[in-house]
């Protein structure tokens, strides 16, 4: 698009990344109308995440996700999608942010990004502030892998996909500190750490897809 502050999809991106899977209890969730979690026992994974993507990646910018839970919704078709529902999302990048809202309908806002060693403290225009510390522990294996998300937009549902080729370690991650009182994180403080470790992608390449949109049956 001419004139636009990011690239046309797809993004071909590289950097690193660490993940850690959470539990999070579904009835503390406000899903956008026409969304169903996916959930067993009223809990649901969901996903912490860190990532930095570096050069030569058309945008390079430091990101964190709360991905809270699996979602599935039907299309007017009365076809079902599903895929993670992003809560929140920060960058330190406009043009990351402008790119992630108006192509896939990421809630992107910008944050600033203190790194240290072995760990990242944030602090969120929206008033959240987190911090998170983690350590390898295993050599770096291959792996590849895709996410998907899935949000609401207007009578739209806007599906992302993200494939990786990465690096991985097991990974000791602690969040460090936590606070904020913006509803994008009602459902992260009564969540607790699944018993696995965390994921370091010590490397990865992804393409981000471009967006698929349907219409949603609820709209």
């Amino acid at each position: 698009m001419s004139g636009s502050p990011y690239p046309e999809p797809p993004w071909r991106m590289h950097g690193r990344g660490v993940f850690v899977a959470m539990r999070v209890p579904v009835g503390e969730l406000s899903l956008p109308r026409g969304m169903t979690p996916i959930a067993v026992g009223g809990q649901a994974m969901g996903l912490l995440a860190f990532v930095e993507y570096q050069a030569p990646s058309p945008l390079t910018y430091r990101e964190l996700i709360f991905m809270p839970c699996m979602v599935s919704a039907e299309t007017e078709g009365g076809r079902r999608v599903r895929g993670y529902w992003v809560a929140r999302m920060y960058v330190d990048s406009e043009a990351s942010l402008r790119g992630g809202r108006e192509l896939w309908a990421l809630p992107k806002t910008i944050a600033h990004f203190a790194l240290r060693d072995g760990g990242v403290d944030v602090r969120a225009e929206d008033g959240t502030t987190i911090g998170l510390s983690f350590r390898s522990r295993t050599p770096a294996l291959p792996l590849r892998s895709s996410v998907v998300t899935l949000q609401r937009e207007e009578r739209d549902l806007v599906r992302f996909r993200g494939d990786f080729r990465a690096r991985v370690q097991l990974a000791q991650v602690r969040i460090d500190h936590f606070a904020s009182t913006d509803p994008g994180w009602t459902g992260f403080a009564p969540s607790r750490r699944l018993p696995l470790p965390g994921a370091h992608f010590a490397s990865f390449e992804s393409l981000m897809q471009p967006p698929r949109r349907s219409e949603s049956k609820a709209a």
